[in-house]
């Protein structure tokens, strides 16, 4: 397969570039070069590199937790802002692949690539991040349960690409859990991701990879939980565990089966559950 390369030199070209059929945004390439020498793209005509157009940093901004979309793994998993206030988050970016991939892989191709299967995404689904979305058209701010529509697919139209992500600036507790072929080195059958604060009253956040064509959310449980005195019971946790088997709508493939993974929905919710009490 023969396709052009190109290195944009500020947003706006890159924008344009986009918006030709056939044309992929790469950063960290950890996924789009595999798929390329596995003729993936049956239409490919060009790749865009877009590094050192977005940021690689994590600021604080009034209310708000900046994550710059070029942020690779390791730098999520070890910056103290995240590691205090978001662990689900760190614990999600640490879990992915190896070592040398995690210097690598960038939070926004993670989210771009939009697997089930995508290990930061339930992560933020849990945080209520929005994704800050650019093009040479102006930008535009989406909620991270309205970004992914499918299976590797998004709501960016054509030129657009994330600029960003936005975390609501508060402490939490939380918890990942994910289960592949091995603890290490293995692409998730499912995962997920747990978020809990307190501005008062309690919020749980529970957001479950790989159990539907998109990230699912589990509001029963949730309902359940803040309607619950801390420490939570051994009983609240079943029936919390419940709940994430009876919302969870697997499939069964090459990874695993949809038997599998709807009933390690709850097992990893109660593992999440216990891991912050």
């Amino acid at each position: 397969m023969s396709f052009e390369f190109y290195k944009p030199s500020n947003i706006k070209e890159a924008s344009e570039l986009l918006k030709n059929p056939g044309y992929i945004a790469v950063v960290g390439g950890t996924d789009t070069v595999v798929k390329v020498r596995g003729g993936f793209y049956k239409a490919l005509k060009a790749l865009v590199d877009l590094n050192g157009l977005f940021s690689n940093e994590i600021k604080v901004e009034k209310d708000k937790c900046i994550i710059g979309s070029a942020c690779v793994m390791n730098y999520i998993a070890n910056h103290p802002v995240i590691k205090e206030n978001f662990p689900v988050l760190a614990e999600a970016a640490h879990s992915l692949a190896a070592v040398q991939i995690r210097n690598v892989a960038t939070i926004g191709g993670n989210v771009g690539n939009s697997s089930p299967v995508g290990d930061t995404i339930p992560a933020l689904y849990s945080l209520e991040a929005d994704v800050n979305i650019v093009s040479a058209e102006g930008k535009r701010v989406v909620p991270i349960n309205e970004f992914i529509t499918g299976v590797g697919r998004n709501v960016l139209k054509p030129g657009e690409m994330i600029e960003s992500f936005a975390i609501p600036m508060r402490k939490t507790s939380g918890s990942f859990q994910k289960l592949g072929e091995r603890k290490a080195l293995s692409i998730s059958k499912i995962n997920l991701g747990l978020s809990y604060w307190n501005d008062g009253k309690p919020h749980y956040r529970i957001a479950m990879g790989a159990v539907a064509i998109t990230v699912l959310r589990v509001p029963k449980a949730e309902e359940l939980l803040e309607a619950s005195p801390l420490p939570l019971t051994d009983e609240v946790i079943k029936q919390a565990a419940e709940y994430a088997v009876e919302t969870a709508k697997p499939i069964t493939d090459l990874r695993s089966t949809k038997e599998y993974r709807k009933q390690m929905a709850g097992v990893l919710l109660k593992r999440a559950l216990n891991a912050i009490k």
